[in-house]
């Protein structure tokens, strides 16, 4: 007869450090998980610790915290239902990992380390080994960390150790990508390996950095048999079967792709979302000096409670003295509503917690307002095509002079951007959208470029 197996998954929303709460939210989602039928239950990286783990797996009471949860989720998996897969940092004798652990009756069945690291993270964290199948009730699961499907020598060696399904177990951050690149990035590993895959991605929000969730199946012939969207909670099912030709997730109804100002929006709102919670705020605070920015960063906030200052005529220091004074009174998150615009040519006051537009230009801000009926701001996009080329494409003054632009034009937004370094780090965080950071840039450097124009 042949094998049939019902995983469930779930991306989670685990909080930074808060170790005991993260392994109640695990143990919850596997309770539920059980009344489903289901028979193992896959969490993402950080899962358990939260993300970003490499801000606090260097302290040994932390770890010390994640075992000791691990030890109580290994526990609970001995009353026969689902195993469990979750993500955590460890230490092995010198060497410090991040990764997942599978957990099944009563017991460790497995870690794996992620292999590959960023390089952003190899300060912190050592690459694990290549990682072999972990048997899990007569199946050999490919289990892998985080960017590990990025190397295809991974799949390929857990295809020729045995494994059946691979299941990469991931926490990569939001980026302005299509929502289907990651789908795009596992189709090759799926045609070299010739096996099924499942993938599941986190779901948080931390600081800069949001998680968007989301995961997907893919059958050997590379069909997408299933999608859980990027953004939905709970609890998401998964049915498979063995054939002939090997394991095979039934299809599902696929949700409709999104667009991406919906996308882009739900990650800004997410972002805000966490800032509010994670602070202990009881809402937020938005400046009606800065316009159009405001109001779109309350729109973000909603449905939290939104105030809106009244620090009157105020201007300068004693107008962002009056924001800090009032946000303090009420509890509430202070935002910012600078762009990335004004952030580079140091324009607008640096009051606040959190600054959600802070990696837009102003003319990308349009399509956000379109899509909720609120105002844009005015932008200039000749502005911010210059801002851009200099900023995210590293262009010479010279070179853009040579692909069209006012040589003097490029030139005094060189200087700008460089007299605002200061002012950029002193201004508030906010989500990370772009592949580069933004605002980190060297404060007071002597280069000055030259133009032949």
């Amino acid at each position: 007869m042949a094998r049939a197996l019902r995983i469930a998954l779930v991306p989670g929303c685990p909080r930074l450090g808060a170790v005991g709460s993260n392994a109640d939210a695990l143990l919850a989602a596997r309770a539920e998980a059980g009344r489903a039928g289901a028979s193992l239950l896959l969490a993402p990286l950080a899962s358990l610790s939260g993300a970003p783990a490499a801000a606090l797996a260097r302290y040994p009471d932390f770890r010390a915290a994640c075992e000791a949860a691990l030890a109580r989720l290994a526990a609970a998996t001995a009353d026969g239902g689902p195993g469990l897969a979750v993500g955590l940092p460890w230490q092995e004798g010198m060497a410090l990992y991040e990764g997942v652990a599978l957990l099944d009756a009563g017991r460790v069945v497995a870690r794996r380390a992620r292999h590959v690291v960023p390089a952003e993270e190899g300060a912190v964290f050592a690459a694990g080994p290549s990682p072999g199948p972990v048997a899990f009730r007569g199946l050999r699961l490919g289990l892998m960390a985080g960017t590990d499907l990025d190397d295809p020598a991974v799949p390929e060696t857990l295809a020729e150790t045995g494994a059946e399904i691979l299941v990469p177990l991931s926490a990569i951050p939001f980026r302005r990508q299509p929502a289907d690149r990651a789908i795009d990035r596992a189709v090759p590993r799926v045609v070299e390996s010739s096996l099924p895959l499942l993938a599941l991605n986190l779901r948080a929000a931390q600081g800069a950095e949001t998680w968007p969730g989301g995961g997907f199946a893919l059958n050997a012939d590379c069909s997408l048999a299933a999608r859980h969207p990027e953004g939905a909670p709970g609890l998401w099912l998964t049915d498979w079967e063995e054939g002939a030709e090997g394991w095979r997730c039934a299809p599902q109804p696929l949700p409709p792709p999104e667009a991406e100002p919906a996308r882009l929006w739900r990650a800004l709102a997410s972002a805000v979302a966490g800032a509010v919670a994670h602070g202990g705020f009881s809402g937020v605070l938005v400046d009606p000096a800065q316009g159009e920015g405001a109001e779109l960063c309350a729109a973000l906030a909603a449905p939290l409670p939104v105030w809106r200052a009244g620090a009157g005529e105020a201007a300068g220091h004693a107008r962002e003295a009056a924001l800090w004074a009032e946000a303090e009174a009420r509890g509430a998150l202070l935002l910012n509503a600078a762009d990335k615009t004004a952030l580079a040519l140091g324009e607008g006051h640096r009051a606040g917690h959190f600054a959600p537009l802070r990696d837009l230009f102003r003319s990308e801000l349009g399509a956000l307002a379109a899509e909720h009926d609120l105002p844009a701001p005015p932008a200039d996009a000749a502005t911010d095509a210059l801002l851009r080329a200099l900023l995210e494409e590293h262009k010479g003054v010279d070179a853009l002079a040579a692909g069209g632009y006012d040589p003097h034009r490029a030139l005094d937004l060189w200087r700008r951007l460089a007299a605002a370094a200061a002012s950029r780090r002193r201004a508030p965080e906010g989500p990370r959208l772009s592949r580069q950071g933004f605002g980190h840039d060297p404060v007071g450097h002597g280069f000055a470029p030259s133009t032949t124009g």
